[in-house]
């Protein structure tokens, strides 16, 4: 079933590169791991295509609709959105699912129930923790402080200790909203506050 999938896609891919992808009816078709770098897509109709992991650098999306495309893992470096629509609203999402402060905006996190804790984080009470961030938002997981809603922390980690923690307003350029999230977010900066209860 791959094979004949990756056939298919290889087939038309060429006519996607040409004048073909352009304002073409692409809406809910299976691109997953399609190379469609440099592909002329400017006003296709993309809406709820399956773009997971699929090579789109470089590619013209001006003017694209990609309502409800799933783009986990696509690469969208060089390609060009001017005027897409449907695409993920990042500040949108944090207001509307975190809480907000005088000084940030609250995340909640916990430690070592999946990966190891960074040696060089103190984990108490106003400890400000750093780590680099994976600035891409099209992948899900990635490096950096991993945060999220309490409800996603709780659904997701039923061990351990939930830290109530602040991204400070000045360290909001560091964060990564994943397109498509179901609460999870990474950040460069946090501080933490305190241990909530459950």
């Amino acid at each position: 079933m791959e094979s004949k999938h990756t056939e298919i896609i290889e087939k038309h891919t060429k006519w996607l590169r040409g004048e073909g992808g352009k304002r073409a009816n692409l809406s809910g078709a299976d691109l997953r791991y399609a190379d469609l770098s440099g592909a002329n897509l400017r006003g296709a109709d993309l809406r709820g295509a399956d773009l997971r992991n699929a090579n789109l650098s470089g590619a013209d999306l001006r003017y694209a609709d990609l309502s409800g495309a799933d783009l986990r893992g696509a690469d969208l470096s060089g390609a060009d959105l001017s005027g897409a629509e449907g695409l993920f609203d990042a500040v949108d999402y944090l207001m509307k699912n975190f809480e907000r402060t005088a000084k940030g905006y609250i995340a909640y996190k916990t430690f070592g129930s999946r990966f190891p804790v960074n040696p060089a984080w103190e984990i108490k009470p106003g400890s400000v923790i750093k780590e680099n961030v994976n600035p891409c938002p099209t992948f899900d997981c990635g490096c950096g402080i991993n945060l999220a809603t309490l409800d996603w922390v709780k659904r997701n980690h039923q061990r351990g200790d939930i830290w109530k923690c602040l991204i400070r307003f000045e360290w909001l350029p560091t964060v990564v909203i994943p397109w498509g999230t179901d609460g999870k977010i990474r950040a460069g900066v946090a501080e933490l506050i305190e241990i909530v209860q459950r």
